[in-house]
């Protein structure tokens, strides 16, 4: 009996631990069913399908401020809904045939406005199912224009030590999505939205967008949008809807301002509610990571190509500390016979690796988290200098990472949007994205990461924004009324339920680059921000190297697949702090 009293007390605890882990489970799967709901932009891409017949489309014209990624994406989603779109685009040599190449690295032409033009890219497996909803026959003309669909096993690890990709919860085949450059994914797309007939209410003009004019019977809308046409004439264009795809330029700052909009005054015209919010000026927020990096395009032949022993799924390795500033050297072939080397650095001097030599210096200097160099990345360096390929050399200056908070701007004109870069420029894809300066992973079978620093640009949330941006669109124009002006409250309702799939990018972003002693932080903060949730970031890793829900979460994450709560799973949570004592 005295055994049996005694044992009671550990039971009460027991059912008592049981009772509050049951109840943390509950709370963390409302959570992730909310989140998933109205922050993941799942739900909105999942729809982007949705269509409405020619007689359905809403009377008047789209004008997208630009024809890049983000530009073409929205004007394929605005053709399901408007009877013309026009796409507004600075350079005429776009709307020609080297525009829309059947493979993008031949072309003769070189875009002048987009940095990262040539350089390759990573995308997510968030981002090509959405091209896949926008167009149906993707894949086939991926395969078309020489462009490689493949799992996306990016290789992850800890600093060398593998974090295995969910290979059993996809039935042993991950999810697809692409490798290419950045020119032969734009080339693509112009392709398919403007070359083959299939959106015959779309067109694309060679022009400049100069500013916006208020309706002179309703100011609270735009009625024409202003080009200047490329023998400097001036159109004015009318405007149902008005997209600014402008890029980092963020043009539509400078055409609201100059047409009234975007202050906190009191025009007599406007009622108080509509000047309730921040001013243009003041919703600017920015800091600077001072990222810059070399790239060196090797054309060589497929013998050598052939020759290079970069393994099918490589490792990466990083340089543990950021003393040096952010530094990262990545190897990989790119579509048509191209190698690729990337070099870069977080620094306030200007750092460049101009010759396979110079990358060769910095990979020597990397100081690792554990295991070495492998040999087979100097090798490979030794097969590309022995056969004197013809290389193409840039360097890029990353541009500081700005946020527009266009949803607490007040006095927005009701039929303005901006998507894209021309609202944030992100340089991560969520907070589920929860690559960190510990991370190293490799964007393709054929693409070695190693750094040691989180490097912005090649993550790919730049297109992944875009088209979360285009899908929130999509979802509002959907409850648009046929045949009807577009209501009051659109730009309002887009640029709120915007924010919500997007601010994460900014605030993961900001804390992670807040790690890097350069970094300008914004003006008001210091680099001390977010410690926590680097350190929990760190540990999460480190047990993604030997736990599988841990490495689903990891892989996820770097996709845009997961919500930012499945981080903090109850259990996987208990598991990080006795493996934090343990390793």
């Amino acid at each position: 009996m005295a055994s049996v009293l005694a044992k009671v007390p550990i039971l009460e605890v027991l059912a008592s631990i049981g009772f509050v882990y049951g109840v943390l489970l509950l709370t963390w799967k409302l959570a992730r069913w909310y989140l998933w709901k109205y922050y993941s932009g799942i739900p909105e891409i999942n729809n982007l399908r949705r269509t409405r017949t020619k007689e359905q489309k809403l009377e008047g014209t789209a004008v997208i401020c630009g024809g890049s990624i983000a530009g073409l994406l929205t004007a394929r989603v605005c053709s399901d809904f408007f009877g013309r779109v026009i796409i507004v685009e600075p350079e005429e040599w776009l709307g020609d045939e080297d525009g829309m190449r059947r493979f993008g690295w031949k072309q003769e032409h070189k875009r002048t406005r987009v940095m990262q033009y040539r350089a390759v890219h990573g995308y997510l497996v968030l981002f090509y199912r959405g091209l896949r909803e926008l167009f149906p026959d993707f894949e086939e003309q991926c395969r078309f224009s020489g462009i490689d669909v493949l799992p996306a096993d990016r290789g992850m690890n800890m600093a060398g030590t593998p974090i295995p990709p969910p290979l059993r919860k996809y039935g042993g085949e991950l999810p697809k999505t692409l490798r290419c450059s950045r020119a032969s994914l734009e080339t693509l797309l112009r392709r398919l939205v403007l070359g083959r007939s299939s959106y015959p209410n779309i067109q694309q003009m060679v022009g400049t967008v100069i500013g916006v004019l208020p309706d002179s019977n309703d100011l609270s809308r735009i009625s024409h949008v202003q080009v200047r046409k490329p023998d400097m004439g001036v159109e004015e264009l009318n405007a149902s809807l008005v997209v600014d795809c402008s890029g980092t330029a963020r043009a539509g700052v400078k055409w609201l301002s100059q047409a009234g909009y975007g202050t906190t005054a009191h025009p007599k015209d406007f009622n108080e509610k509509r000047m309730s919010g921040l001013s243009l000026q003041d919703a600017r927020l920015s800091f600077n990571q001072k990222l810059q990096y070399s790239v060196l395009e090797c054309t060589v032949s497929p013998e050598i190509l052939n020759k290079l022993p970069i393994p099918a799924l490589e490792t990466g390795y990083a340089d543990d500390g950021v003393e040096h500033g952010r530094r990262l050297f990545g190897i990989g072939q790119t579509d048509g016979s191209r190698v690729v080397l990337i070099a870069g650095q977080s620094s306030d001097d200007t750092v460049k690796f101009e010759s396979i030599a110079a990358m060769r210096e910095l990979v020597q200097d990397l100081k690792t988290y554990r295991d070495p160099i492998p040999k087979w990345i100097v090798k490979a360096l030794d097969i590309l200098e022995e056969s004197e390929p013809e290389t193409y050399f840039s360097h890029m200056f990353v541009p500081p990472t700005t946020y527009i908070k266009y949803h607490e701007v007040a006095n927005l004109p009701s039929n303005f949007v901006a998507i894209g870069d021309s609202a944030m420029s992100s340089k991560l894809t969520t907070f589920d994205f929860v690559l960190n300066i510990w991370l190293i992973m490799s964007l393709s079978r054929r693409f070695t990461i190693l750094f040691n620093g989180s490097v912005d640009p090649i993550y790919g949330q730049g297109c992944t924004k875009a088209l979360l941006g285009a899908a929130v669109l999509h979802n509002a124009l959907s409850s648009v009324s046929l045949h009807m002006e577009l209501p009051k409250n659109l730009s309002k309702k887009f640029f709120e339920a915007n924010f919500q799939k997007t601010d994460n990018f900014w605030q993961l972003t900001r804390i992670l680059d807040y790690e890097i002693p350069c970094t300008i932080p914004i003006p008001g903060e210091d680099l001390q921000s977010g410690g926590s949730i680097r350190w929990y970031l760190r540990r999460l890793l480190i047990l993604a190297t030997k736990d599988e829900q841990a490495a689903e979460v990891a892989w996820e994450g770097s996709m845009a697949l997961g919500t930012s709560v499945d981080l903090f799973h109850p259990w996987m949570v208990l598991k990080i702090i006795f493996n934090s004592f343990t390793t």
